[in-house]
C-alpha cells in the first residue's frame, strides 16, 4: 500500500497536535507507526478492530483535504484549486532546481516552502494539501536523504563505481552487495509517540550475550543472511562467500567494504575462481551500500523491545529478516 507515501512523519505529528476526538487521534497515531514499520494487520491488534478498518483509516489520508480534516468523521471536501498551464509550467521548472537556485535558502523542497514560494512569486494562496499536491504532479516524492560521511572522497567513490562499471562489461554476472552488523541483547531505545502526561520505561538486563549477521542483496532483489555467535573473521569471510555462489548459482560480482576479514587473502584468493569477481567499496562511504538500509530495518524492528535470551533476540532477528523490504541497488550506484 502507497497511501501515505506522499506524506512524511513529521506532518502526521504536526496534525496529532491539531486534532481532538479518540478516533482522530487514534487515526494520526495509526498513521504514524505504520510509517515507522508497523504493518497493518499489527495495527488491527493495536486497536482491537478489522484490519480493513485499519486500511481505511490510511486510505483516508490519501487526500488534498487538511490532515486533521481527514481523519473526522465529518468533514467537507476542500475544493481543488488548479494553477494556469503556464503558472503550471513555471512551477514544475522552479522545483526540479533546489531551492537555493530560485532564490530561497532551503536545502529541499517542503509543502510549506511551495505555499511561501506561490505567495510570494505569483501572488496565489493554496492549502499545504493542494501544495503537496502540486508536488507529486511536478514528479517530486517525499524521500529521507542518505547520510554520507564528510571524509568521504568524491574521486574514490568515482573510482569504485567505473571499477564497478568495467567487471560489469568484463563478466555476464550479477552483482552482490555484503555487509556485516552486530546485535547485543541490550535494548536499543528510540523515540515513539506515547500518551501525554507518562514517560516510557523499557527493561534492561546486565546481560551481554551477542550475535553477528553477515548479509548480502544482489541486484534482482535476493536476499541471504548468516548469523552466528562468533566475531566475524575471514574465514566467515570465505565460507559466506562461497555460501553465496551456491545459493545464487549465479557468476558474482562481490561489493564489499575494506573491513579487515574481507580484504583478507582467504577471501582474496577467491577472485582466483572464473565465476567470482570483487570490487572494494570506497572509504566512509556506507551510504553506497545497500545492505546498510537492511540494517536500519532491523534496528527499527529490535527498538524499544527487551529480550530476556539471546534465543529470543536470535528469534526476533530471524522474524524480521523475513519481513525487510530489500532495498534497490539501482538507487544507490
Amino acid at each position: 500500500m502507497d497511501h501515505l507515501d506522499e506524506i512524511s512523519v513529521e506532518e502526521l505529528q504536526e496534525a496529532l497536535d491539531n486534532v481532538e476526538g479518540k478516533k482522530p487521534t487514534q487515526r494520526i497515531l495509526a498513521a504514524i507507526a505504520y510509517k515507522n514499520g508497523v504493518t497493518q494487520a499489527e495495527l488491527a491488534k493495536w486497536y482491537d478492530v478489522q484490519r480493513r478498518t485499519i486500511y481505511s483509516w490510511l486510505k483516508r489520508l490519501d487526500t488534498d483535504e487538511l490532515l486533521e480534516r481527514a481523519v473526522t468523521d465529518a468533514h467537507q471536501s476542500e475544493r481543488k484549486q488548479k494553477p494556469s498551464e503556464e503558472v503550471q509550467k513555471e512551477f514544475e521548472e522552479a522545483v526540479h532546481k533546489s531551492p537555493e537556485e530560485v532564490g530561497i535558502d532551503a536545502p529541499a523542497w517542503t509543502p510549506t516552502l511551495v505555499q511561501q514560494y506561490l505567495d510570494e512569486t505569483y501572488d496565489v494562496k493554496y492549502s499545504i494539501p493542494s501544495c503537496r499536491r502540486l508536488l507529486k504532479e511536478a514528479g517530486l516524492s517525499h524521500q529521507k536523504p542518505r547520510r554520507t560521511a564528510a571524509e568521504a572522497d568524491t574521486d574514490d567513490q568515482e573510482t569504485f563505481r567505473e571499477e564497478l562499471k568495467k567487471k560489469r562489461r568484463e563478466m555476464d554476472a550479477t552483482v552482490v552487495c555484503i555487509d556485516q552488523t552486530k546485535k547485543s541483547v541490550q535494548v536499543e531505545p528510540r523515540a515513539a509517540r506515547k500518551p501525554r502526561g507518562t514517560r516510557p520505561s523499557i527493561e534492561f538486563s546486565g546481560q551481554r550475550d551477542w550475535t553477528c549477521l553477515l548479509g548480502a542483496i544482489t541486484e534482482d532483489s535476493e536476499r541471504f543472511f548468516s548469523r552466528f555467535e562468533e566475531y566475524v573473521t575471514a574465514e566467515h569471510a570465505k565460507h559466506f562467500i562461497l555460501a553465496l555462489c551456491k545459493e545464487f548459482k549465479d557468476d558474482l560480482i562481490v561489493v564489499l567494504d575494506g573491513a579487515p576479514y574481507f580484504q583478507a587473502s582467504a577471501v582474496t584468493d577467491l577472485a582466483a575462481r572464473d565465476d567470482l569477481a570483487f570490487v572494494t567499496l570506497s572509504v566512509y562511504s556506507p551510504e553506497l551500500n545497500p545492505v546498510e538500509e537492511c540494517w536500519r530495518q532491523l534496528q527499527t524492528a529490535l527498538s524499544n523491545r527487551f529480550f530476556g535470551s539471546l534465543t529470543e533476540l536470535t528469534t526476533a532477528i530471524d522474524t524480521a529478516l523475513d519481513q525487510l523490504s530489500v532495498p534497490n541497488m539501482s538507487n544507490y550506484f
